[in-house]
């Protein structure tokens, strides 16, 4: 059974992305080809695809409608250990406490599952193996920084390989 995910798209990478994405690594981009890829991950793995019930989405929907649409940059390449790397976004603490808020709310879904003790919001770009991530971030780094607006959050189911989008839940909708 797959998992789903909680993410905040980034089309603003796309045009910086794509491209050598699909050059280099063109089993990131699954799914259709008209949907943003780029994304900064709010809790995954959330819950089983079967176990999304009417309740835990309408708590989603309530949950993001009260978040307000923010600015943000990416500013920096980094690596964690272990090789993944990544961009970091500025103000890093707007994406840490939507992580937070949701584990909280959802406690049977700690963010990574649990594995790591500090939540370090970071969008990852694949380095397809064989390929230095040093040159990845000479490549990267020019184009830094990236300005950006997180204005909505999807829901998403994640297999390897593919991916359908299960709901979008759009910032700042609540009237009150």
């Amino acid at each position: 059974m797959a998992d789903t995910c909680l993410v905040v798209p980034v089309p603003e990478l796309e045009p910086v992305v794509r491209p050598r994405l699909q050059r280099r690594s063109p089993e990131y981009l699954f799914g259709d080809p008209d949907e943003t890829h780029a994304h900064i991950t709010l809790l995954a793995p959330f819950a089983a695809e079967a176990d999304l019930t009417e309740g835990v989405l309408a708590e989603l929907r309530r949950f993001f409608a009260d978040v307000t649409p923010f600015p943000f940059a990416l500013t920096a390449v980094g690596e964690f250990p272990g090789g993944t790397t990544y961009l970091s976004p500025e103000p890093a603490s707007p994406f840490r406490q939507l992580t937070l808020e949701l584990s909280r709310r959802f406690p049977e879904y700690p963010p990574y599952g649990g594995a790591f003790d500090e939540v370090v919001p970071h969008l990852s770009v694949p380095v397809p193996p064989g390929q230095d991530p040093e040159r990845l971030r000479r490549e990267l780094e020019p184009r830094l920084p990236i300005r950006a607006y997180a204005r909505e959050a999807t829901l998403f189911v994640c297999e390897p390989g593919a991916f359908s989008v299960v709901d979008r839940f759009a910032f700042g909708t609540s009237v009150a």
